[in-house]
């Protein structure tokens, strides 16, 4: 008989709901259960992370490490841009996105810095060119009003008569473009870059973008080393400053697609013709 006594004791211990209880004994785990005492498996060391800058808005102040994803007030920036740029006749608005200032619009400048002619030529010889020169998209007046010019690199990287671009601001360099990336991925827009650029209305196939900063990117197409226009609406390929070390010789641009919401990066030949944004010195 005494040997069922510690039988009926665990029985009735167990059928009281006393067993030890279950779940994550190890400390250093987000979910740990100090009530625990046998470990259940669960364990989780991930679920800690989370936006670890109290300026963000999805700051999470439990958060042990941070996971990369803080998301910004898209209205917050430290440049104190000017409203307007006059330059070639034409008024050009501007945007603060982070600690910079971009044209809000495409370049369609016909002259250089100061004052002297930036040679304009047609599709069918503007890829024989080895000089600065712009084009118009199909030779379109309505492409030109509303997407500007399209410029070859050798327009786009010079230095000639001052560069393309109006006194203070520049042809962004591959630095530039890299700020502005930083600032998305910083802002939480590490993997839409392109559609916190790119217009809300515009692109074919209903690609549109979210343009969170004002930027409006468009698609101004490309002028090809065939003699051809080609992309309108599609692509809008941006111009860096930037020439790579490539043969015959290139330069590097981003490029907003309908298709996508990545902002893309490469060099194209510096016959091409492709848009420009103006940045502040």
């Amino acid at each position: 008989m005494n040997r069922l006594i510690p039988f009926l004791f665990v029985a009735i211990f167990v059928l009281s709901g006393c067993s030890k209880e279950e779940g994550c004994t190890y400390p250093s785990a987000c979910n740990y259960d100090s009530d625990a005492v046998v470990d259940d498996g669960s364990c989780e060391y991930e679920a800690c992370s989370g936006c670890t800058d109290p300026s963000a808005l999805n700051y999470d102040d439990s958060a042990e490490s941070d996971d990369g994803g803080c998301i910004y007030d898209p209205a917050v920036s430290t440049a104190n841009c000017e409203s307007n740029v006059e330059f070639d006749s034409y008024s050009y608005p501007v945007v603060a996105i982070g600690g910079q200032c971009w044209f809000a619009e495409n370049l369609r400048s016909s002259v250089f810095q100061d004052g002297s002619e930036i040679p304009f030529e047609d599709g069918s010889s503007f890829p024989n060119l080895q000089t600065p020169a712009r084009t118009t998209y199909s030779n379109s007046e309505f492409i030109f009003n509303n997407y500007g010019h399209l410029y070859n690199a050798h327009a786009a990287t010079t230095n000639i008569s001052g560069g393309i671009c109006p006194s203070g601001w520049h042809v962004p360099t591959e630095l530039d473009w890299v700020e502005l990336e930083s600032f998305l991925y910083a802002a939480g827009h590490g993997e839409r870059m392109g559609a916190a650029l790119k217009s809300t209305s515009g692109w074919a196939a209903n690609g549109n973008g979210e343009d969170l900063f004002g930027f409006n990117g468009i698609g101004g197409g490309h002028a090809w080393p065939d003699g051809s226009f080609y992309s309108y609406n599609i692509w809008g390929a941006y111009w860096s400053s930037t020439e790579t070390e490539a043969e015959p010789t290139s330069a590097n641009y981003r490029q907003l697609g309908n298709s996508t919401d990545q902002l893309a990066n490469g060099s194209y030949w510096s016959v091409t013709g492709c848009s420009v944004r103006c940045v502040e010195d």
